[in-house]
Order: C-alpha cells, then sequence, then structure tokens
C-alpha cells in the first residue's frame, strides 16, 4: 500500500502528474483543502488548519465524516505535517511519499526534512520520501545500501542527520573514506552508473536527488 501526504506548502513545486499517483492519500492542513478542490478522495485530513479561512474549513468539515478529520490546537508539539506521517505510519503501509513539504518558510522545510531521524519513525525511515518537481529527499539506515537515480536527476547528496558513524560512498563520481559524525551535507555528487553504494553504521541518512530548475 502507497500512502501520498500533502502538506501546505508551494503549489509550483507539485510533481506535473501529482494528483494521477497511485496510492492513498492524506491531508496535512492547507494540503486537505487542495485536495479537496481537486476533487481527491481523503483517508483523513489532520492539522491546527490555521493556513484556512473559517469559511474554508466549514466546507471541508462538512465534505468529510467526523473520524475523517483529525482537529488540533495550534499550541501543539508536532507539526502538522508530522501528525499526517504518525497516521500514515499507523496504516503499515509499503510506501510513503510526502508532497508540498517544501518552498515557503525555512523552518517548516528543515522541520520536514528532519522529521525521519526521530525513533518515533524508526520502522518507516526507508519507506518515506519527500518529493517535488526537482528534488528527491530518501533516507538510508544502517548497513551497505544501494541508490538508485531516478530519471532526470543530475546531483546526488548525503546528509547525516544525527550520529552516523563509519560512512563510506563507496563508487560515486566522488567517494568517501570512512568519517564519523560529521555534520554537513555531502553534496553536488554524481552518479557514474544507475546505482551508488554507501555504507555506515550508526543513525540516519539523508539522500538527495535533484537537478537544477531549468
Amino acid at each position: 500500500m502507497q500512502i501520498n501526504i500533502l502538506a501546505g506548502g508551494e503549489t509550483a513545486l507539485w510533481p506535473n502528474d501529482l494528483f494521477d499517483l497511485p496510492g492513498l492519500w492524506i491531508g496535512a492542513d492547507r494540503g486537505a483543502w487542495r485536495l479537496y478542490q481537486h476533487n481527491i478522495p481523503m483517508l483523513m485530513a489532520v492539522g491546527d488548519f490555521d493556513s484556512l479561512t473559517s469559511d474554508e474549513l466549514h466546507v471541508l468539515e462538512s465534505h468529510l465524516k467526523a473520524n475523517e478529520i483529525i482537529h488540533v490546537k495550534a499550541e501543539k508539539d508536532e507539526t502538522d505535517t508530522e501528525l499526517a506521517l504518525l497516521y500514515a505510519q499507523a496504516k503499515n503501509p509499503d510506501e510513503i511519499n510526502i508532497f508540498g513539504a517544501t518552498g515557503g518558510r525555512l523552518d517548516h522545510l528543515l522541520s520536514n526534512l528532519w522529521l525521519l531521524a526521530d525513533p518515533t519513525f524508526e520502522k518507516i525511515v526507508e519507506k518515506t520520501k519527500i518529493i517535488d518537481n526537482v528534488n528527491s529527499v530518501s533516507y538510508l539506515k544502517p548497513g551497505l545500501k544501494t541508490v538508485t537515480k531516478i530519471p532526470n536527476a543530475k546531483y546526488l547528496g548525503f546528509m547525516p542527520l544525527n550520529s552516523v558513524s563509519n560512512f563510506k560512498i563507496i563508487d560515486a563520481k566522488y567517494t568517501l573514506d570512512s568519517t564519523d559524525n560529521i555534520y554537513k551535507m555531502w553534496s553536488s555528487n554524481e552518479f557514474v552508473s544507475k546505482m551508488v553504494h554507501v555504507s555506515f553504521d550508526t543513525g540516519v541518512i539523508m539522500v538527495t536527488q535533484t537537478r537544477d530548475k531549468t
């Protein structure tokens, strides 16, 4: 089962085929309103909905069943996207794709990118991606791992999100021989074939595949 989460980020960054993708949908805050506007059925709408007008919220609440909308207080520990991810995880999916999570406020972007470093999401680290029209972000747990090139991506990057030991980039254009706990973005790397192998012993690594907008 595939679950897609639509957050309330920039619509200009949506993939062109967003609503043709397979899977079930969860709307996070304004993402739920946008799903409603495009007549996309939702498993759940979740958030404080502070980005909606009172009229929009009323329409959304009228459209969904009581058990399909979770309206939380604005003063909360979790972000709206985090709440949506918690609900998605509970469904035990094979894959989770998050859209509308890039662009806009920098604090929101960083919060979204670091979600999978939280031990709460340990079971879905390698099942989850954050995707827009030029970027695909995935996550790796320890071990010898294979990263497969996605279509149209040119650049490859790796970012340790917590305590990562013995990190090696084995067969990309630029290799890396065993570093411990260096918190930097190893960016602008490239594939030399369709796959790149990395290995590490502890922690979570974020993997970016991206291209220039033009």
